[in-house]
Parts: C-alpha cells; structure tokens; sequence
C-alpha cells in the first residue's frame, strides 16, 4: 500500500481549493468565514480516490500572506507538491514564497498545475509556461510535469488524476517502525460519546490501537482508544497517512496545535538547537546574529533568537550554523526542516534543518563546535553516531538516548554499535550502553592515576577501599550518580584495567613489597595477636594489621577489630561442636565455653551472624542450613 500526502501551494484565488474539489469531491473550505469571504483561511484535508493499493491524502493550504503561518502548519508532512499557478495571473508574489518555502523544506517532489486553463488565450499560456519554466529553473520542479486544467469545464482533471496516481507510486517509501511513531497536532476537538480527539499528519512510523504515547512538549500520556484514516475506522495507521487519533487519559484543553504526538521516550524536550540556517534566495531582509524570529516547524510556531556561530549576519542566498535559543520548550528531531520568518515585519525569510534537538549553550567561533556541526549535517549514520558520542558519552547514554539524538531506532544503532566497536572507535560497557573510544582512554588514564599516587602514597597497602575509589573516580569523571560509575568499574575490571581484591582496587600486577624492618613488625604483631587469645583490643589499623589481614593471618571482625586466624577457628569449632552436640547456643554458653567476658564473645558471635553463619532464634544461635559446613 502506497500511503501519500499530496499538499497544494500558490497565491491566493489561484483556484487550489477548486482544484482539489475538483479531484475529489470534497469541499475543503470548512469554515464559515472562508465560505464567506471566498478564500481559504486553515488547513483543508480530504482523500482522493485512487488505483488499488493507493492511499492519497490531500491538503489545502492557504494562499493569502496573512495566513503563511497557516499554511506552514500543513506543508511539511508532504510527499508531493501540487504548485498552482492561475493562468490569467501567473507567477504572483504568494507563488514565490510558497516555492521557496517548498525548496527550504526539500520536498522532493511535484507538479506544476496550471488552473482557470479555460480563460486564456494560447499566446498567454505560452508567457505563463515561460514564467514558471525561469521559475523552476534548477530546483526539484525543474523537469517536473506542467498540466493546464480548468476546474469550471473539467479538462484535463482526470489526466492530472492519472499523473498524480503515477507519480505517487514512484514515491519513496516511508519508515514505519513503531518506535518513529510521530504526528504533528493541527486539530484537537470533542466528539460526544468518544471525548478528545486530535488530526495530523503521521509524518513517520505506526500507531495502532491501545498504543500508549507522549504528549509533547509537555510530557503528557495518552492512550489511543480509536483510529480513523480518511474517515474509515482502522486498528492501525501508517506514515504518509490524514490520521485522526481518539485519547484517552487527556483533556482537550491539555492539547493544542503545535503539540506533537510520539512514542514514549523518543523525543527530547529543548529550549535551544544546534541547525543549519540558509537564506532565501531573494530574502527581503538581512539575518544579523542576535536577531528575534518566528520559527515555524511540524505544525507549531515559536519565537527564537538567532545566534549565528560562523558569520555576523547573513544575506541573500547565504546560510551558516547558527544556534536557535527559543522562548518555549519544544520537541523536534535531528533533520527536521524549519522556516524562519521575520519578527517585525513578519517576512518568510530562510529556514534550514535541526542538528542537535537538545544542545548545551555555544560560543560563537567555536572551531570544534563546529566542526561537529558539519559532521552532523553532512555525514553518513556511522560519523553522525560516532560524533554523537563524541559529545554525549560523559553521560553513558543508552540506545534509547542515542536514538534521540540521531533519529535512529535502536536495532539500526545497535548493528552500527557493533561495527564500530569491532573498528576500535566505540566500548560497549552494557548491552544498551555504549562509549565513544577517546572516552574510554580518559576513564581508564584518570583511573590509572587515581591507583598509582595511592600505591606511590601508601606502598604497604594492596590496594584502595572500593567504595573510596568509587567515590574519587566519580569525581573525576564529574558523574554525581553511582549507577554510571559501577557500570565503568564493571568494564574495566572486566577488562583487566583494574583489580577487585575482596573490595580492595588495585592497578594490575601490584605487589606490596615489604621492607627488612616492617617484616620485623609484621612478625611481631602476628605473634601479640595469637598470645592474646579473643581477648583483643579495640584499635585502629595499622598497616601491618592491613597486611596480615590481606594475608588471611588476621580475621576482620569490625572496623577496628582483629582476631587471629587460629584464635578464631578454635573458637568456631568450639561453637559448631557445640551446636551439633546441642542444637543451639546461648551468648552466655558461649561466654562460659570460651573463657571469657561478653564483650569478647558477642562480637565473635555477632560477626558470625553477618556472614550467614549462624543466625539468632529466640535469643539463641544457631547454624544457618546453608553455611553449616562452616566458614
């Protein structure tokens, strides 16, 4: 099934909406005022039959100066273009702009439709045909059909019907995976018995029935209760198709045109975008870096600041990276085209194609900024990817990040994650995470350092405490959260980048070399602690302590707390044989079998409950089923 929008342009009373009554029998003036006044104020929609397998959906546009901002809520979700150009007037001021707006959104596509045929002599048409042949000259309409008809007779309406079902089906197929889901807002009303309904044209994916999806720019949810296309109920819509939505979960007055309509998660939300801005041809006005504008995109307008960051201003025909910092919070995606017009007077004056949908605040003259920036514009999938981590990998973004920033889905980024992980040029740190190369280098270089000052400042020590490194390479990497820190510890233990010694973090192939005198000591200290029996001191660690502990001569029972190996195990064999013997034992049983006072017993005992040991029941211990063989 070939599902197409085909979209009219041209001056006013240019017969459009004729035109298109004509090839469908829908009137697409709908409003009172436009029935009364005789031209077209808003957005027309209506469906054109066509051969089997063709779904063609039309839209009427406004003519009139006073209502471009109307027609630019319509044009951009076109497959194909029908410009219209009345034969008793030709090319007239509106039949410019809506040109150059049609090239600046680079659709692709068209013909050219000569109306009121009928009322012209041939000598006429001919300077008419020239007007739009210099027109067209090197744009997408340049070889492009040119067909005179007349609405009021009929001639010529069912070739024009003919051509327009041959040339949809040369129509580049559109995507329509569900995660690219997207409709522009152009209508939201009520409908008694089903509540809030809203229309746009389903620029790209699939929507089916029971689907959950966002609301933006304000983040809302909504549920699709009901489908139609052109009229006709559906279970599932398509891109290239007039959809009417009905949600659920969200009230009218929580929608309005402008709004978009996506899959969950998919778009970010932005007051500031990295883009491409190009003059009109014959702009009236000069673009100085700075200026106030109107920006129109999807179906909403918005006022922005222009930043220019290559140029001071631009005239004519000129284009350079720019950044737009917008006076509301709006969802697009990278590649979006847009159309700027002048803030006072309001003057179509360029537009160009969105870059980065969520950037930071740029500095103008930015040679690495902007050398992104002509990555992002001109380069293939693979450049725009690696460059996107290039900017983003501080933040270990998923695939869904990614797919934001790119307008890939997931499995597309997932194949290229896999060929420029084999290239060397991206880690993959997660199934879902992946990081630029020159990133990785930066984490495992900060870490080597963090490692080798420790082992250089305490040479007696294995290594750094786990949760202490965790929070000093977190600093280093100016990540706030732990999640992405443990996911980077993971990697480079995993990789061997580190080592994880029973929570100890060392760099590889670290040994402690211990000197002639502090071998003395550590000897000496052995030696106390076996004499001393469970009765040993509460004291701070030395680093001796550290390294008989490491050794295994040492057990650990708290922070500050040491008993040797042998001591230990007697005492624990006393107490396993005496719950085998008894089935439990009491702290004063203990107590009594060890010798000793109960602050010497409990915290052996203690110690034994936190390594699932023994437990406590009814004020007794007694062994835990898993760990009866001992420690």
């Amino acid at each position: 099934m070939y599902n197409v929008i085909i979209g009219t342009a041209g001056h006013v009373d240019h017969g459009k909406t004729c035109l298109i009554k004509a090839l469908t029998g829908v009137d697409t003036d709908r409003l009172a005022e436009e029935k009364k006044r005789g031209i077209t104020i808003d957005l027309g929609f209506a469906e054109m039959p066509g051969d089997e397998g063709l779904a063609i959906g039309v839209i009427d546009v406004p003519g009139h100066e006073k209502f471009v901002k109307n027609m630019l809520a319509g044009i951009g979700g076109i497959d194909l273009v029908l410009l219209v150009v009345a034969a008793d007037e030709g090319i007239m001021p509106q039949t410019v702009e809506h040109f150059e707006i049609l090239k600046m959104l680079r659709i692709k596509r068209g013909l050219v439709v000569i109306t009121k045929a009928d009322l012209v002599e041939p000598e006429w048409m001919e300077i008419v045909r020239d007007d739009i042949e210099k027109q067209t000259e090197g744009t997408f309409l340049e070889d492009a059909p040119v067909i005179e008809v007349s609405a009021h007779t009929g001639h010529n309406i069912k070739e024009l019907k003919e051509l327009i079902c041959r040339m949809v089906r040369q129509t580049e197929a559109k995507r329509v995976e569900a995660p690219m889901f997207r409709v522009p807002v152009d209508r939201v009303f009520t409908i008694d018995g089903f509540g809030t309904v809203v229309t746009g044209t389903l620029l790209e994916g699939a929507v089916s029935v029971g689907d959950e999806i966002a609301v933006y720019p304000a983040g809302k949810t909504a549920k699709v209760r009901n489908l139609q296309v052109h009229g006709s109920m559906v279970d599932r819509a398509y891109a290239g198709q007039r959809t009417a939505l009905n949600l659920t979960n969200i009230k009218k007055d929580e929608l309005r045109r402008g709004d978009v309509l996506a899959a969950k998660g998919r778009l970010d939300v932005s007051r500031m975008l990295d883009v491409k801005i190009e003059m009109f041809k014959d702009s009236p006005r000069t673009l100085v870096s700075g200026s106030r504008l109107h920006l129109y995109y999807g179906s909403a307008e918005v006022l922005c600041k222009a930043v220019l960051l290559d140029a001071e201003k631009l005239e004519s025909g000129q284009s350079a990276f720019a950044q737009l910092r917008l006076e509301e919070e709006i969802a697009v995606r990278k590649g979006d085209r847009f159309i700027l017009r002048f803030y006072s007077p309001v003057e179509s004056i360029g537009g160009g194609v969105v870059l980065n949908s969520n950037p930071p605040k740029r500095k103008r003259y930015h040679e690495e900024t902007l050398l992104a920036l002509s990555v992002k514009e001109g380069g293939r999938a693979e450049e725009i990817l690696l460059q996107t981590l290039l900017e983003e990998s501080r933040r270990l973004p998923t695939l869904s990040d990614i797919g934001k920033m790119t307008c890939l889905t997931e499995k597309e980024i997932a194949d290229r994650i896999k060929l420029l992980s084999q290239r060397g040029q991206i880690v993959c740190l997660t199934e879902n995470i992946a990081v630029h190369a020159s990133y990785w280098n930066e984490v495992k270089e900060k870490a080597a350092e963090l490692l080798f000052r420790f082992h250089d400042e305490a040479p007696l020590r294995q290594g750094m405490p786990k949760e202490e490194f965790r929070k000093k390479i977190g600093e280093k990497l100016f990540l706030k959260q732990s999640k992405p820190v443990e996911i980077l510890i993971d990697k480079m233990i995993e990789r061997e980048i580190i080592t994880d010694s029973g929570n100890i973090i060392s760099a590889p192939g670290f040994r402690v070399t211990y000197t002639p005198e502090f071998l003395i000591l550590k000897d000496k200290t052995e030696k106390e602690y076996r004499s001393m029996g469970v009765e040993t001191p509460e004291a701070n660690a030395t680093e001796a302590m550290e390294a008989l502990f490491r050794e295994g001569r040492l057990v650990r029972l708290a922070y500050n707390c040491f008993i040797h190996k042998d001591c230990f195990e007697d005492a624990f064999g006393k107490l396993k044989s005496f719950i085998d013997e008894n089935g439990k034992i009491t702290l004063s049983e203990y107590r009594d079998l060890l010798s000793t006072s109960r602050k010497y017993a409990v915290r052996i005992l203690e110690y034994l409950d936190q390594q699932k040991v023994t437990r406590l029941e009814n004020e007794a211990r007694v062994l835990d089923n898993k760990q009866s063989r001992g420690l």
